[in-house]
């Protein structure tokens, strides 16, 4: 009778576990959807960017490699203008990614990350890029810092 109570209880939670699980970012599959605040002010919607290619970077204001890498991005967006570019701040404090945000001064919109957003695309580090092509299908997840020649290469 135990081993039978034990068994239904897996099987429940097995069953609203599954029923409760998000979709995670893949290389190949399309890119899971999502709003985002900017610090700037307004909303940055992925879905909204279908038609274009979008470099989605993910950082925080206690990250030393994602403060080098901004101005890199910044010039890259700035010469690819067909390219959506943001900047998600993930695994931070909001006060802190606005005061980062305000220092560093980047030529594209910088976000705050949401739980969900985390949950959809999580990271092994940062700073972290998803490369996202035309059709909002995953090209590419970097780990490690871009510079404008790699952003080239993995985006064109």
């Amino acid at each position: 009778m135990f081993v039978l109570v034990v068994g239904v209880g897996l099987a429940i939670g097995w069953l609203i576990g599954s029923s409760n699980s998000a979709v995670v970012a893949e290389v190949g599959s399309p890119a899971p959807d999502f709003t985002v605040e900017l610090i700037e002010g307004g909303t940055f919607t992925l879905s909204e960017t279908r038609g274009r290619p979008v470099v989605l970077n993910f950082w925080a204001s206690w990250c030393d490699p994602c403060r080098e890498e901004i101005p890199d991005i910044s010039a890259y967006a700035e010469s690819h203008p067909d390219v959506s570019v943001v900047g998600v701040a993930v695994t931070d404090l909001e006060e802190d990614a606005r005061a980062f945000a305000e220092e560093i001064d980047a030529s594209y919109p910088l976000a705050l990350g949401t739980p969900e957003v985390e949950d959809a695309y999580p990271t092994f580090g940062l700073p972290n890029t998803v490369i996202i092509d035309e059709e909002g299908v995953i090209t590419q997840i970097y780990d490690g810092m871009v510079d404008e020649n790699v952003l080239i290469d993995l985006v064109g």
